[in-house]
């Protein structure tokens, strides 16, 4: 099976400074630690309130993290299909569809509470007119579905470009403005039944209670989009040519629902004492004759098998087996420095890695991580490695990434326009994370079957500036209903004691990043102590340029209530805004100067002149436009 990407992108960690913080305390400064019922960490022990439920559905089908579909079992459901697409079984996905195997867990009387419903209709390679932006738009007004939502007022929005590989680009038409998109009072009642269809629990949750509905962080929309394209000869030209690094073009029709992040986790329900077969029901009142369906087999906490270990005095896993708990924690024990107090430039940072549930206990031997078929086949503790699949077919933002990245110093962290490589140390240098397991190993003789050694070693440059560098591990866990995304900063000093930390050109994401709405409820699950590290992976247009996507979250977003135009809510020095570009700008003004610039977008990203280039220094000199609130200084 060809990997689905030359080289397989990433959406990488949100770490965030709060101004006059202490960098290297990194308790949560959001106010958030405690759990669902009681306050709000998503990453906290089973122990310590209600756990968060992910529901996903695949055409029609419930479908685990991993991608797997999901079987319905012995239980009678008619409306349930007994054959389901595989979502990893290629890119475009492999017909036909086959019998479900997998089955979704919950744990009987536990507290949950719905963090995240997202539901797909998709066709692949159906509608292949490169110009037809009708007949994708009547398939999901008329035939998805979603059909039965209210499509009035659907129109055609822009035409999104990215770059996949170089020299491959990937063109995404949106739709917009149908009535149900701008919805604001519907809800989904959540059931839950016996295998006898009988409702033992319900709770009813508001769209407005969720965070994240963005399409530029993965979530709803719909789309018709076209895969693997040579850069156009010209904008708007109307025939399409195979990039040289694909075989063929892939067409894909679109329509995703995805409601995430809950902002009320005390809206909570205790799943019923039940064992065996039964059924989660979600019905959204926009389409109150198609409830989604998630079959699921019910396993009370004292029937799961000792497959985590206990953790010993030095912080990793003994031989000890234990039952693993809920939620996610990452730990590292680094190596000390040879002369006690730092390294060295050209030392090398050596550290092992250990991933515990929220109890404490090691979900992993001592020595070595799950491999990818262990993920795959539900044989991991839930830990997850990055499945290209749920990127390119799922489409989801976030595809369990796991891995890490070393960067610094943290004073010399800036955002990277136009080059492919930063102008500090990070590695990788590219800007996905070095995973666990690398996505082009698994297409490997054997590779599904290697498991990851814990110890791990990162050389320094010789010449490496002295200050504070970060070690950045990003890690991922679904188990038993509950599905994690986990960002983490490790600090270590380099060439001096003294410690050093981030410009502090941009911030303030508390202000609105609190309790519920905190930093570690939102995609990557990063706390909001680190903002500043964000660019040492979204310097891409692939992945997402952060001077692009963070403006585009959230001049769209229902849930932001600021002056979109002040910009000293966020940019804490009047430098830091004083670089516009079209990557920067058209986060906010998409179409400001329709085509006279769009040829720029088909350009490499180090050739100049590109999108990342600054428009201050051609046009916009003399004065900053006037609908926009800078920082004086």
């Amino acid at each position: 099976m060809p990997s689905p990407f030359k080289t397989l992108l990433l959406t990488l960690p949100v770490l965030v400074l709060l101004p006059a913080c202490d960098l290297f305390d990194t308790s949560d400064a959001e106010g958030t630690r405690g759990r669902g019922a009681r306050a709000f960490d998503p990453y906290a022990s089973s122990a310590s309130g209600a756990i968060s439920l992910s529901l996903l559905s695949f055409k029609g089908c419930a479908i685990l993290p991993n991608g797997e579909p999901v079987t319905k079992g012995g239980l009678n459901l008619p409306d349930y299909p007994n054959e389901c697409l595989n979502l990893n079984l290629g890119f475009p996905i492999a017909a036909p569809a086959l019998p479900p195997s997998a089955r979704m867990q919950v744990t009987p009387g536990q507290a949950y509470f719905l963090r995240e419903f997202s539901a797909v209709d998709m066709l692949q390679n159906v509608h292949t007119d490169y110009n037809d932006r009708r007949t994708p738009a009547a398939w999901a007004r008329l035939q998805s579905n979603f059909k039965d939502l209210d499509w009035s007022g659907l129109s055609v929005g822009q035409d999104d470009w990215k770059v996949q590989d170089r020299g491959t680009l990937q063109r995404e038409t949106f739709y917009e403005n149908a009535a149900w998109m701008t919805s604001t009072t519907d809800t989904l009642l959540l059931e839950v039944l016996d295998s006898d269809g009988n409702v033992r629990t319900s709770e009813t949750y508001k769209r407005t209670d969720f965070l994240s509905e963005s399409s530029a962080t993965g979530r709803t929309r719909v789309s018709f989009t076209v895969t693997g394209l040579a850069p156009p000869r010209f904008p708007d030209d109307p025939i399409p040519v195979v990039s040289g690094e694909r075989e063929a073009l892939v067409y894909a029709s679109t329509v995703k629902v995805s409601f995430a992040n809950s902002t009320n986790p005390f809206k909570s329900f205790t799943m019923p004492q039940l064992q065996g077969e039964g059924l989660i029901r979600v019905t959204w009142s926009l389409m109150p004759k198609k409830p989604f369906l998630f079959p699921v087999s019910f396993v009370p906490a004292a029937e799961r098998p000792a497959t985590c270990y206990q953790v010993g005095a030095d912080g990793l896993a003994t031989d000890v087996p234990v039952p693993c708990g809920f939620g996610l924690s990452q730990k590292v024990v680094m190596t000390p420095p040879r002369n006690g107090r730092y390294l060295e430039a050209g030392e090398a940072l050596d550290f092992v890695i250990s991933l515990q549930d929220g109890d404490g206990h090691s979900l992993h031997a001592r020595d070595s991580l799950p491999s990818f078929k262990q993920y795959m086949e539900g044989e991991s503790n839930g830990l997850a490695h990055f499945n290209s699949f749920m990127l390119v077919n799922w489409r989801d933002g976030s595809a369990s990434e796991s891995g890490y990245k070393v960067v610094g110093p943290l004073q010399d962290l800036v955002v990277v326009n136009g080059a492919h490589t930063p102008p500090y140390f990070a590695f990788p240098e590219a800007v996905e994370p070095q995973y666990y397991v690398p996505p082009s190993s698994t297409y490997l003789p054997g590779g599904s079957l290697h498991q990851p050694n814990t110890r791990i070693t990162v050389p320094l440059p010789a010449n490496a500036k002295p200050g504070t560098y970060a070690l950045l591990v990003k890690g991922h866990r679904d188990f038993m209903g509950e599905r994690l995304n986990r960002m983490d900063p490790f600090f270590f000093q380099v060439g001096q004691a003294e410690r050093t930390t981030y410009p502090g050109k941009i911030g303030n994401c508390q202000v609105c990043h609190n309790g519920p709405n905190s930093l570690n409820n939102v995609h990557h699950g990063g706390s909001v102590d680190n903002v500043e590290a964000c660019k040492v992976c979204h310097y891409d247009e692939g992945v997402g340029h952060v001077s692009d996507f963070m403006h585009r979250i959230h001049v769209n977003s229902r849930k932001y209530q600021q002056n979109k135009g002040d910009c000293t809510l966020c940019h804490l020095t009047r430098e830091s805004t004083l670089r516009p570009s079209l990557i920067a700008c058209a986060g906010c003004h998409p179409g400001t100067h329709g085509n006279e610039y769009k040829h720029l977008e088909f350009q490499d990203l180090s050739a100049v002149p590109n999108i990342y280039g600054n428009c201050a220094n051609a046009c916009h000199v003399t004065s900053p436009p006037r609908e926009h609130v800078l920082p004086k200084r």
